[in-house]
């Protein structure tokens, strides 16, 4: 493909390329959170990133190369990311399904021809009605999202330290461009950490390092299907002396455990779902955009389980 733009409309091309020489010449700054351990191969910082690709998209013609072409431009060490990822196909195979529609916002976290493109390029199945890995969508996808929602954007879980400092890692790893590894490698090693601990070497944490939190166990009536919420208090109060904690999600159908989600939430999250539920019943139903076969979206009746949870020495 000679141009990263030659399948797109000349019409569509000459406003991009009028908005690209705004972005370039007054870039958006760069989040300073950021960690990077260089610079180079990032022509345009994320929010301008995500507003173009996702302008792209919305054109005929957009599809993985072109994707490819344009992150190769504009951002090379988020494309070395993605191919790495692809050559890595285990390391998605223990996420579960993710919608592409925030429940929060009720819109659409990146444009349905971005996912699917971001899913060639990642070598995974094409979107189903507008779900996909949610390894990926909570990765890449969120990263690449000009969605602003009622808590910001999901990017931000990326791009700022928080997840990072609150829970004691090495810094630099779960971040936009890792100082090693890729994002989705980093994160999917820390999902296998809390929720199957044990399972592999631990790059991530000191030595000895210990957590305490809350897991919330939600099983809808005469199924074996769990949703698992695991909530971990950070030791330190966030700005404004609120109280901060890393929410992790999965949920199990009795064969097998799939993961949803991580990032950081306040800590009153958990007296939000004991308000949920009463007397340890209340409705369970599908979390954190997740897309599970078992549970549609309206939800069953249930029980729910909120007990203390200690991890081993990881």
């Amino acid at each position: 493909m000679g141009s990263s733009n030659s399948a797109l409309p000349p019409s569509h091309r000459r406003r991009t390329a009028t908005r690209l020489r705004k972005s370039v010449g007054t870039p958006a700054p760069i989040d300073k959170f950021a960690h990077t351990s260089s610079a180079a191969g990032m022509a345009l910082p994320f929010p301008s990133l995500t507003r173009h690709l996702n302008d792209l998209a919305a054109a005929p013609g957009f599809d993985a190369a072109v994707l490819r072409a344009e992150l190769g431009q504009f951002h090379a060490p988020l494309l070395a990311q993605i191919e790495d990822d692809a050559a890595h196909p285990e390391r998605f195979a223990d996420w579960g399904m993710s919608s592409n529609l925030d429940s929060g916002a009720r819109a659409e976290l990146v444009h349905p021809s971005l996912l699917a493109a971001l899913c060639g390029l990642s070598g995974l199945p094409m979107p189903c009605e507008n779900s996909a890995n949610a390894g990926l969508l909570h990765t890449y996808g969120y990263l690449l999202s000009n969605c602003r929602t009622p808590f910001g954007f999901k990017r931000e879980r990326w791009t700022r330290p928080e997840l990072e400092d609150g829970l004691g890692l090495r810094r630099g790893l779960v971040s936009a461009v890792p100082l090693e590894g890729t994002l989705l490698g980093n994160v999917t090693t820390l999902m296998r950490i809390i929720w199957k601990p044990g399972t592999e070497p631990n790059p991530l944490f000191a030595d000895g390092t210990r957590y305490t939190g809350f897991t919330v166990t939600e099983q809808p009536e005469d199924s074996s299907l769990r949703l698992i919420t695991r909530l971990i208090p950070f030791p330190a109060a966030g700005p404004g002396g609120n109280r901060r904690a890393a929410l992790f999600h999965a949920w199990d159908d009795g064969t097998r455990l799939r993961f949803v989600t991580v990032f950081p939430v306040d800590s009153s999250v958990l007296d939000k779902l004991r308000r949920q539920s009463k007397n340890g019943t209340g409705l369970v139903k599908p979390r954190y955009n997740s897309v599970i076969p078992e549970l549609g979206p309206e939800g069953r009746p249930g029980r729910i389980l909120i007990e203390p949870w200690e991890s081993p020495t990881a």
